[in-house]
């Protein structure tokens, strides 16, 4: 605890902000979409609208709860769901080809949270659809999130997820980009950055592939981090 009163240092502060702000802003979006155009949607859209606010005000709910390393098995499509439901709702076309069944290792609520703030640099930077799809080989699934913006310089690479760097989010601070690599990373996986064929930014989310496919707990088993070639 520092002279403040407070358990937080100065970064952390921030960080927990930025990640206030965000998850804020998905709420207000989706109430919004759910105000407007309730009598026009469909009963299923409803229901995953609601999950999507169910999910943000979780992730709230988890800044203020002790940090807690749980590593589970889960299922991938259902896990990025509220995200995309989120995106959509702000007038992003999201095409997800991520089946259902898709079971990686790690940290649910971290990916989800990874995943919002992609779709969300996507949609303030790229201006464009977005794709995401999932490869899997050798033990490790990547889930892309690709856009049709204006790329990354190719020297840029992993510098697009340092804190500060000038550009990076809407606030300049570079904090989204930074909080998704380090969340990647606490669950044992890794974040990576490349041009998209054709134009535009790749973003690759590396974790591992379980053994068997069920949701396990796996908290007390070690593992080796997740390292893309």
């Amino acid at each position: 605890m520092n002279g403040s009163g407070s358990c937080f240092n100065a970064d952390e502060l921030m960080e927990r902000d930025h990640e206030m702000r965000a998850a804020l802003f998905g709420i207000q979006a989706v109430a919004r979409a759910l105000h407007e155009h309730r009598d026009r949607l469909p009963s299923a859209d409803i229901d995953q609208l609601a999950l999507a606010i169910e999910s943000e005000a979780r992730r709230l709910q988890l800044m203020f709860e002790p940090p807690a390393k749980k590593h589970i098995v889960f299922d991938l499509a259902d896990a990025i769901t509220p995200a995309i439901i989120m995106t959509s709702a702000l007038g992003v076309v999201v095409r997800n080809t991520v089946a259902a069944g898709t079971w990686v290792e790690g940290s649910r609520e971290h990916t989800a949270q990874v995943v919002l703030a992609l779709l969300d640099n996507a949609r303030v930077h790229a201006h464009s659809e977005v794709d995401i799809r999932v490869t899997s080989r050798q033990g490790l699934t990547t889930l892309y999130i690709e856009d049709r913006g204006v790329g990354i310089t190719s020297t840029a690479g992993q510098a697009t997820f340092e804190r500060g760097r000038p550009g990076a989010d809407s606030s300049g601070s570079g904090l989204g980009l930074f909080i998704a690599r380090r969340l990647m990373e606490d669950q044992g996986g890794s974040l990576t950055v490349a041009r998209r064929a054709g134009g535009g930014t790749s973003f690759g989310l590396h974790l591992a592939a379980p053994m068997s496919e069920s949701s396990e707990d796996l908290s007390g088993v070690a593992r080796q981090p997740v390292v893309a070639r």
